[in-house]
């Protein structure tokens, strides 16, 4: 009995060892998730106050003994801005934001939405379609893949405005202005007369102090956390548009790590983390502009909020050269350039959107 015993303990110590006992032996997955922004920005601050414990509340609900061992790393502590892509890529992190409009050479298809504005100020809808698209069109899956990652939710940003150190009250004023602007973000300035200055919200505080820009065309929730109002004071509404810039995703190595149920619990949350984004932007949108302009009334000069005018708005969107032709005709040789936009388009007016322009219709 006793040799039976010993026998039975050993086979089942062996058994375990080689992954193949009690359903309950722990098997641990270290990961890093991280990105070059701070968590005061909502797409950051979701990675680990939604996506992390909802992964790690799932992969325990699985009760397979798994456990993920997480290393988050925000704020810039293991790559800047011009690396979101690249950081992943190569696996310094296993899970990071990824910042596309920074990254069109890599990614030049995924930059459809930085082409067509002025359609909705909704994030929420922009989200929907974005993570959509990227499950349904192939030449998008194409760019993560590609690019060694595996895409797991789209990430945007709420209406852009103008943010200035002078008045701008109409369309004609934006005429010699250098107004910083991220990437192809520089493109909504075509046909104003305005310069264009590359910069993020990590360097419009000081450009626009120090005279390198006179503003920023930018987000609502990211000038608040920034402080940048405190330079920039006099804010035009303009309603650009919300606009899809990236998304959250994984280095397609360690995802291949991961058992096949872990895997679709990350891809799951991955949707859940954008659907999240999206209602947190619409709250934070209303409350940031509120307390710009209460912290900024007794600043000299005082924070003022004005609107632009339907008619100013009109005269921007005419006179905007047409963005969407010209980018489906320089990415033609990319994908089929042409279809994303007119796929983007219909997808938007198929959720009730009636977009100021309708760039499909002009290609």
């Amino acid at each position: 009995m006793m040799k039976r015993a010993f026998l039975t303990t050993a086979l089942v110590a062996a058994l375990t060892a080689a992954g193949l006992g009690s359903a309950h032996a722990q098997q641990t997955f270290k990961l890093t998730i991280a990105s070059s922004h701070p968590t005061t920005l909502p797409w950051v601050g979701l990675m680990s106050s939604l996506f992390v414990p909802e992964v790690n509340k799932r992969v325990a609900a699985l009760n397979k003994g798994y456990k993920i061992e997480w290393r988050e790393a925000y704020g810039g502590q293991l790559y800047k801005m011009n690396a979101t892509l690249t950081s992943v890529e190569q696996g310094i992190t296993d899970i990071g934001w990824v910042f596309h409009n920074l990254e069109a050479a890599k990614m030049p298809l995924s930059q459809f939405g930085t082409v067509t504005p002025f359609t909705t100020d909704d994030v929420r809808i922009i989200l929907d379609v974005a993570n959509e698209m990227n499950e349904k069109v192939p030449a998008l899956q194409k760019e993560w893949d590609r690019n060694n990652m595996v895409f797991l939710g789209a990430t945007g940003v709420d209406t852009y405005h103008l943010f200035t150190k002078n008045p701008i009250a109409t369309y004609a004023d934006l005429k010699g202005r250098k107004i910083s602007a991220p990437g192809s973000i520089g493109l909504w300035l075509k046909g104003s007369g305005a310069v264009p200055v590359d910069g993020s919200l990590t360097s419009y505080y000081t450009d626009i102090q120090t005279g390198v820009s006179e503003g920023t065309i930018s987000i609502a929730t990211g000038i608040l956390p920034n402080k940048i109002y405190e330079v920039a004071p006099y804010i035009t509404t303009v309603n650009i548009g919300a606009l899809y810039i990236g998304g959250m995703a994984m280095n397609k190595d360690s995802y291949a790590g991961l058992p096949p149920e872990v895997q679709q619990i990350v891809k799951d949350v991955g949707k859940e983390y954008s659907k999240a984004l999206g209602a947190t932007l619409m709250q934070r949108y209303e409350a940031a502009i509120k307390t710009m302009e209460t912290n900024g009334a007794k600043q000299t000069p005082s924070v003022r909020v004005t609107n632009m005018s339907s008619g100013e708005r009109d005269k921007w969107v005419k006179t905007m050269p047409n963005l969407a032709a010209e980018w489906a005709k320089t990415n033609a040789s990319k994908g089929p350039a042409k279809e994303i936009v007119q796929t983007y388009m219909d997808a938007l007016r198929k959720r009730g959107v009636k977009p100021a322009r309708d760039w499909d219709k002009e290609l």
